[in-house]
């Protein structure tokens, strides 16, 4: 018992130190070498539970995030509800360690088929399951037109994501407004 409380809080320290390196000097600077010198372990204890530090970087940032942004909410108004589900996103994005965790991990997976994979089991399918689960409740209340939940979820956060990634366009509550009412019209 002993042992396993020691390794939880050496599991944390180790995470709470790349966080913060990361938020100090970017993604790019966080190596696996760095992140044990600055926690006082050796490579070996981060190699046993991350393989590359990607994957100790998507932990990070589950540890971060701990699913809050991913999730739209159900008041009943479905229009408000995907307001409030993008704003959320918004929230993440233009805080400048979570932006670093989710370009940094999202730009390493396009490569690590083992990290995506990680990704959709932790992120991904579960958010999936409930967003695509109040999408298809507000259809049934005749909220949304009877369209794929998935391509639906996708039309909407997908402009958010280009601009994070690919143009640098400023990403806001204004704009996050404006993609919900461009979809639902």
């Amino acid at each position: 018992m002993a042992t396993e409380t020691r390794s939880a809080r050496s599991r944390s320290h180790i995470l709470r130190t790349a966080v913060e390196m990361c938020a100090e000097h970017g993604f790019t600077f966080v190596t696996m070498d760095r992140v044990a010198a600055e926690a006082g372990v050796g490579k070996p204890t981060l190699y046993r539970w991350w393989p590359s530090k990607a994957h100790l970087m998507l932990d990070a940032l589950l540890e971060e995030v701990s699913g809050r942004y991913f999730l739209i909410p159900d008041t009943g108004d479905i229009r408000e509800d995907l307001r409030s589900w993008l704003r959320g996103f918004v929230a993440l994005f233009v805080d400048p360690l979570l932006r670093a965790l989710c370009v940094g991990v999202a730009s390493a997976q396009l490569v690590d088929a083992d990290l995506r994979e990680q990704m959709m089991m932790g992120i991904h399918a579960p958010a999936r399951e409930h967003n695509q689960a109040r999408i298809r409740g507000a259809q049934a209340a005749g909220q949304l037109p009877d369209t794929d939940p998935q391509l639906i979820e996708d039309c909407l956060i997908g402009p958010l994501w280009y601009r994070v990634l690919i143009s640098g366009m400023p990403v806001t509550d204004e704009v996050a407004d404006e993609i919900v009412h461009r979809q639902l019209g």
